[in-house]
């Protein structure tokens, strides 16, 4: 194992090299003397965890958009979730969050716990996996959640919650 007291090279020059998350790094770095708040404090901690998924004005505009959408109108988000998904950061998690917190009554996030809860499977997608299988399996399982809503006479827009505890309580760890 090598350790930097033994570089024989510019060590300050390796900063040349240092591209972690760049514009928030900068934005970062140029904090100051300003006041932490919870944002700033978010902000710092998806820094740190890698988290930052920068996304284009274009498509924050096309994202506030879905809010017109109505119940049962989710795949009329399919161009939206497949740019969402060619955002870096974002994979289909991340991009059912957002479209959940934008309009609740029409998406709901997908992720392991969710998924296993409504099918009693291993969650089949990998960062690798197709975008156009991401979109399939996501607009099959909004349907099966609007389903499953109707069915035990809950509220739609906290399926994906309910799901979340039923399979911490019933199933456990991953």
């Amino acid at each position: 194992m090598k350790v930097a007291k033994n570089y024989k090279g510019n060590f300050g020059g390796l900063i040349r090299d240092y591209e972690f998350n760049p514009p928030l790094t900068a934005t970062l770095d140029a904090i100051g003397d300003k006041p932490f708040d919870q944002h700033l404090i978010n902000e710092i901690v998806l820094w740190k965890v890698n988290r930052f998924a920068p996304i284009a004005v274009d498509l924050i505009v096309e994202l506030n958009e879905v809010c017109s959408l109505r119940k049962e109108e989710h795949r009329k988000a399919e161009k939206l979730l497949s740019k969402l998904l060619k955002q870096s950061g974002v994979d289909l998690p991340m991009a059912s969050t957002l479209l959940r917190f934008r309009n609740k009554h029409v998406f709901q996030i997908i992720d392991r716990h969710a998924y296993r809860a409504l099918y009693g499977a291993k969650y089949p997608l990998y960062t690798t996996s197709n975008p156009a299988k991401k979109i399939d399996t996501y607009f099959k399982y909004i349907d099966d959640l609007i389903s499953l809503a109707q069915a035990k006479k809950v509220d739609f827009s906290i399926i994906d919650r309910l799901l979340y505890v039923f399979d911490k309580q019933e199933n456990k760890t991953l």
